[in-house]
């Protein structure tokens, strides 16, 4: 499998929060829609189960810093360590406030040049340090989110009715700063076309991506992609690995995880939306950031990570990505 980066530059507001295994989910829709891209999706997914066709990671933000791209990478989660006895009053109150400075550090900038490093507090920013490194105005923000209410509309009279008829609800619409760029990896089987993969993601861009496209939402341009390896952002000596998307792990592989758990409330896309059963089921996930310790004998070979969702719906060939681009990196760990 080879990664390749894209650059995507958001065009409107989004009614979705832009995330891998959703821009995944509607890459295989793009495709079941055209076999002309990369061929019929039922191939693609044959062995879905062992070998992946695609792995999307999550959108991750990045400026430019001395001819340099940095990336935005969301902070490697791991637990914080209070040094000294417990009952010792000053250091639990020291390890407090520790923990609640570094709790607004939330990305973990990395380049080239500048590796992923989960234990050194310089490389971690929230947004104080993200402005003042990158010269930003002081209105600038990661994301902006507003609620917007709605109602539901009797397209015969237009009108919103009166009982249960009057049926209003709130969506969030999520917006970014002015010329704000993000950088969409992507891993593909040797078999798949990343041609296919950028015409997929052209279109999405196009019609609009997530919920409320049909009313302008979810634009998005997108870039020529590049090659690029993930291992050149980590330790050349890791003990342990960074998703950069939600991952479902795999079992007996791993001596610790650490991680914030994420639920996947998923939903089918184009005609199974508005069919009898439209929603999967919940899926659990490790959330991006999670580390893993793989056992040694265990390491992976490969430049991601996790397992195949699936029997989430009474449509069989419904998957869900589990699997996960990573980062190597070194976590202070011995490998059992």
């Amino acid at each position: 499998m080879k990664v390749f980066e894209f650059t995507l530059m958001p065009r409107s507001e989004f009614a979705t929060e832009l995330q891998g295994d959703t821009l995944f989910g509607q890459i295989c829709w793009q495709l079941a829609q055209d076999s002309g891209l990369a061929g019929e999706l039922s191939t693609l997914l044959r062995n879905y189960d062992n070998e992946p066709f695609c792995v999307v990671s999550d959108p991750v933000m990045f400026f430019e810093k001395n001819g340099s791209r940095e990336y935005l990478f969301k902070a490697p989660f791991l637990p914080t360590i209070l040094e000294g006895a417990y009952s010792d009053y000053g250091l639990q109150k020291k390890h407090l406030e520790n923990r609640k400075r570094r709790k607004l550090l939330k990305w973990a900038v990395a380049s080239k040049s500048l590796k992923l490093d989960p234990i050194k507090e310089e490389n971690m920013v929230g947004v104080a340090e993200i402005r003042a490194r990158y010269s930003l105005p002081e209105d600038w923000a990661v994301m902006k989110t507003v609620r917007q209410t709605h109602n539901s509309i009797n397209r015969l009279t237009g009108t919103t009715g009166t009982g249960a008829a009057f049926a209003p609800y709130s969506v969030d619409q999520h917006s970014w700063f002015p010329d704000t760029r993000f950088a969409v990896f992507a891993g593909l089987r040797e078999d798949v076309s990343i041609g296919a993969i950028k015409e997929a993601l052209r279109r999405i861009g196009v019609t609009g991506y997530g919920a409320d496209a049909s009313t302008g939402k979810g634009r998005f341009e997108i870039s020529q992609p590049t090659e690029v390896d993930l291992k050149s952002f980590g330790n050349t000596q890791p003990d342990a690995l960074c998703v950069i998307s939600s991952v479902i792990p795999e079992a007996e592989t791993y001596s610790a995880i650490f991680f914030e758990p994420f639920v996947r409330f998923g939903r089918h896309g184009s005609i199974l939306a508005i069919g009898a059963t439209p929603f999967k089921q919940p899926v659990l996930k490790a959330a991006a950031g999670a580390v893993l310790i793989p056992t040694k004998e265990k390491w992976p070979k490969k430049p991601y990570i996790g397992c195949a969702g699936k029997g989430l719906s009474r449509h069989s060939e419904t998957v869900e990505q589990g699997y996960a681009l990573y980062i190597p990196i070194k976590a202070g760990f011995s490998h059992d």
